[in-house]
């Protein structure tokens, strides 16, 4: 059966790797940008590998445009297996009002998404590490929303997590 992941942020490094990681899994992969433009090498690069790669374009700026892209997905796709969210963490920081946006888009995405795959006892909801940072629902940080989310959620089936990059640098782990 062919099952999906959904990466928004592929643009950027972790979302470039988690869309990789999965197509060698045997997923396809539906990457989510505000422009073609921004996905199209990675889109070259997946499908060179035999990973079967669509792109969805939209501005996602506020929930109701988040939900509507989870939306068209679906109905394009079928059932969306798992989800990357990821930003430019680097960038979020230095703009609060951008990153309280992209709060409420996970809450969105998450509110959309995660029904279905309780239904179905199983899915993966993951997230940046870099966007853990955010605050979500009353100044909560992410991180802390996905890890209780996690733990209600683990004995459905539905798993939820952070990915991170790290590399080594002169033999040192550079996180």
């Amino acid at each position: 059966m062919k099952r999906t992941l959904v990466v928004f942020g592929a643009q950027h490094s972790v979302g470039a790797l988690a869309a990789r990681q999965y197509g060698n899994q045997g997923y396809d992969v539906v990457l989510v940008a505000d422009h073609a433009h921004c996905v199209e090498a990675l889109t070259c690069v997946l499908e060179s590998e035999g990973i079967a790669t669509r792109t969805f374009t939209g501005e996602l700026t506020r929930p109701e445009q988040a939900r509507a892209m989870i939306r068209s997905i679906r109905s394009s796709v079928g059932p969306i297996d798992a989800m990357y969210y990821g930003l430019d963490s680097s960038n979020a920081a230095d703009h609060a009002a951008e990153a309280s946006e992209l709060s409420l888009n996970l809450a969105a995405l998450v509110g959309e998404l995660l029904p279905e795959m309780r239904s179905r006892k199983a899915g993966a909801i993951l997230l940046d590490a870099g966007a853990a940072n955010l605050l979500c629902a009353h100044g909560v940080n992410a991180q802390y929303c996905l890890q209780c989310l996690e733990e209600a959620r683990a004995c459905e089936g539905v798993q939820v997590g952070t990915l991170s990059v790290g590399v080594l640098i002169g033999g040192q782990r550079v996180c």
